[in-house]
């Protein structure tokens, strides 16, 4: 990845989260509503994207929208796995025994994960038949959303075959997940993952197969979601950094 491709090089500007517009549009499928941004034409590929815990944010459509719209472009759709009731960002992290309490029955309830393979697979269900000439498909998350794309890119649960998958800034990081699974993978750590298992990763994903790992060692568990702050420039710059490597790994996994 320290070779960027030059269509990599020209990823929409990345502006901050009170300035931007989204691209794309929502619309029901599979019976879910779902965000969906696509360049035009439509290409013969496509993304599915697990937010993280807090939802739709400025900050992660944005990462949907470079994910779509940056040469060669990917069909992507970003489903309501929390149908319009995700985690309250002004809660998190959990600081009173009540907070702890309403986090651990959010993980258990709304963010299980039979519960959310059970609303992928609906999705699923609707995009074969929006989508029938897309030929390969990604999946792709951010924290609890790059857990549950690792556990769905394991199998075909959902419905699909998925041709690669990714993660960034992923909760419960598990190194013998990451063995097991037989398609190109990017992972993508920051300093609050556990370093020992992170390096791990890098170690086995990096030259193997197309996959690609890193680790943003001066960057919070959630610089490519919610939690980043883009007015900041040097949080800025990594968001960019890390949408660029998502951009190129799927360009090639996916073509």
């Amino acid at each position: 990845m320290d070779q960027v491709c030059k269509a990599c090089q020209t990823i929409p500007p990345v502006v901050d989260q009170d300035s931007y517009q989204e691209k794309g549009h929502y619309e029901e499928i599979g019976g879910i509503n779902c965000y969906v941004a696509a360049p035009n034409p439509t290409p013969k590929t496509g993304i599915v994207f697990i937010y993280d815990i807090f939802g739709y944010f400025k900050q992660t459509l944005q990462g949907a929208d470079i994910l779509a719209l940056t040469d060669p472009g990917h069909v992507v759709i970003m489903p309501d796995y929390f149908f319009g009731k995700p985690y309250d960002l002004k809660r998190f992290p959990p600081k009173t025994e009540d907070e702890k309490a309403a986090f651990g029955s959010f993980f258990s309830k709304e963010a299980g994960f039979p519960l959310t393979t059970e609303t992928t697979k609906k999705v699923v269900t609707g995009l074969k038949e929006k989508f029938p000439e897309i030929t390969k498909w990604g999946i792709f998350g951010l924290c609890w959303g790059g857990k549950a794309a690792t556990l769905i890119s394991g199998g075909e649960e959902a419905g699909i075959k998925f041709t690669a998958s990714g993660q960034a800034h992923p909760a419960m990081l598990d190194f013998e997940q990451i063995k097991s699974l037989g398609i190109p993978h990017i992972c993508l750590s920051s300093k609050d993952e556990n370093q020992d298992v992170a390096k791990q990763v890098v170690d086995h994903l990096t030259n193997l197969n197309g996959s690609h790992s890193a680790i943003y060692a001066d960057n919070i568990h959630g610089w490519m979601g919610a939690r980043s702050d883009l007015k900041n420039q040097s949080e800025k710059d990594a968001f960019e950094k890390g949408y660029t490597e998502v951009v190129e790994f799927f360009k090639k996994a996916l073509a």
